[in-house]
């Protein structure tokens, strides 16, 4: 029999996943985190031209894998083109066409792992496991890149579901992955991401030919993925995993946009945000502070409306996804019983994104929830992308 605190722990971490789909927050520099030098960069650094590799340095690998892995730095642009830097990973499988022109590239996007600067995926204790559906990625031959995002790893503040930033990191690790030696890669590459990682891979869909026209994108995968902001905050944030991802998001959003957290909360629940926004959630000793820090914002967690303030409403709708426009193919899987990406939501998205003309696949995960879904996402996921690389015609359930 589970005890109750395992039980805890799971029931919070699968929240916090879920919600990692919709609110993306700011990763504040950690003063007590010894961060490799690897991570450190100039001004001059991130004012290259984007998608320029700065650094990479071999990462171990099990042999079993059949890859070569290595991690990396790399010049990306903000939410409003400023410079920025971007650590992240790239995986090189065995199976590879030789000919590096011919070869194909995946670009994963990760869910929430916090927004401190040491809650980098590439800085975990293996790195590679944060990465869904790797093995079929490396049996397919698909090259693979998975960005940490600007503020994980590297300096912040991290753009917490702020979309554009994160788009254009997924993207430009598409760009840098292909400056490895030995690596190179062609043109084509799809997007692959879950909760948090899924919106940022959605926006990527919507800017990528405009901000990277020498590749192709072929397609999109996501799963759980927060698209209508406002209706996901408003309907999650009096729950534990809600108030600790607003913790996050408004934490992040204030820093990036410059908006004054005390036009939404009282002075004290400011500073249990800061707590808060120290913690990792990918770690049980982390989830456990996290649970205990959040109960100190009480049940009115905000003095007001962040959709109703003006400037923090502005910032919902910029990151807000209402539809997509026709410009490739998408695949979305939605688990039935997500109680932070609510199926709802992700539905009328699909419905209005289907209007639109593009051939959308919608598959829903039965009896899945937010932290369940992505596993069970991974076999259509991986065969779709598949698919795509392959030429065949892009299925589409649009009704």
């Amino acid at each position: 029999m589970k005890s109750g605190r395992s039980i805890i722990l799971r029931t919070l971490f699968t929240c916090l996943a879920l919600l990692v789909a919709f609110n993306d927050v700011p990763a504040q520099a950690d003063p007590h985190a010894n961060l490799p030098r690897f991570y450190t960069s100039s001004p001059r650094e991130a004012a290259r031209p984007p998608g320029t590799l700065i650094r990479y340095e071999k990462l171990p690998m099990p042999a079993f894998f059949r890859a070569k892995s290595w991690r990396i730095l790399y010049a990306t642009r903000d939410f409003r083109g400023r410079p920025a830097i971007s650590s992240g990973i790239v995986v090189l499988p065995d199976y590879a066409p030789p000919n590096p022109a011919a070869r194909t590239i995946v670009a994963w996007a990760h869910p929430t792992t916090g927004i401190a600067r040491h809650c980098a995926p590439s800085l975990a204790h293996e790195p590679l496991g944060t990465v869904w559906g790797l093995n079929e990625l490396i049996t397919a031959g698909h090259i693979i890149t998975a960005t940490d995002y600007p503020g994980l790893g590297t300096a912040g503040p991290m753009g917490y579901l702020v979309g554009k930033g994160q788009a254009y990191a997924v993207i430009d690790s598409v760009r840098a992955a292909r400056q490895i030696p030995g690596v190179g890669g062609g043109r084509r590459y799809a997007l692959w991401g879950y909760s948090q990682g899924a919106h940022a891979v959605l926006f990527a869909s919507i800017l990528a030919r405009r901000y990277a026209p020498e590749l192709q994108p072929v397609g999109v995968a996501a799963t759980a993925a927060p698209t209508n902001l406002e209706v996901l905050l408003e309907k999650n944030l009096d729950t534990t995993a809600g108030r600790i991802i607003g913790s996050y998001a408004i934490g992040s959003w204030s820093a990036k946009y410059g908006l004054p957290m005390q036009a939404i909360a009282s002075p004290g629940v400011i500073a249990d945000i800061a707590r808060i926004d120290k913690d990792c959630v990918s770690r049980p000793s982390e989830l456990i502070s996290a649970l205990e820090e959040q109960q100190m914002l009480g049940s009115d967690f905000l003095s007001a409306d962040p959709s109703k303030v003006p400037g923090w409403r502005q910032a919902i709708q910029e990151n807000s996804l209402f539809d997509l426009p026709r410009t490739m193919p998408v695949l979305i899987q939605q688990g039935t019983i997500d109680r932070i990406v609510r199926p709802s939501v992700t539905t009328t998205f699909v419905r209005n994104t289907c209007r639109n003309g593009v051939p959308v696949d919608y598959i829903m995960l039965k009896q899945k929830g937010h932290g369940t879904s992505v596993e069970a996402s991974v076999p259509a996921a991986i065969g779709w992308i598949n698919d795509r690389f392959a030429g065949v015609p892009a299925p589409a359930t649009c009704r």
